[in-house]
């Protein structure tokens, strides 16, 4: 399947418990990787906007530093990430 785009990012998360949008930008997409960074201290969750990283009530695909996980998307605006530790983020490429 030949892509007509390939891009790709990164987002951070300013304050744990906050979820944060892949992107701001309508940024349509068939597919993104995302990677917690790996020098993150603490656990990046990805999921909707209800995404919860912390532990007790933990909501979506948790990524520790240094993993990657590829979903099916329509638009980068669908996807949220949140984490344990202020200022922890991602990487992604994406691909339409």
């Amino acid at each position: 399947m030949p892509y007509t785009q390939f891009g790709e990012g990164r987002q951070v998360v300013a304050a744990s418990a906050t979820a944060a949008q892949l992107s701001s930008t309508s940024t349509r997409a068939n597919w993104v990787t995302i990677t917690a960074e790996t020098d993150n201290t603490g656990v990046i969750a990805v999921g909707s906007s209800t995404v919860v990283a912390a532990l007790a009530t933990r909501k979506g695909i948790p990524l520790s530093a240094g993993v990657s996980k590829t979903f099916l998307v329509h638009d980068l605006t669908e996807v949220w990430i949140d984490t344990t530790v202020n200022g922890d983020g991602v990487t992604y490429v994406y691909g339409t």
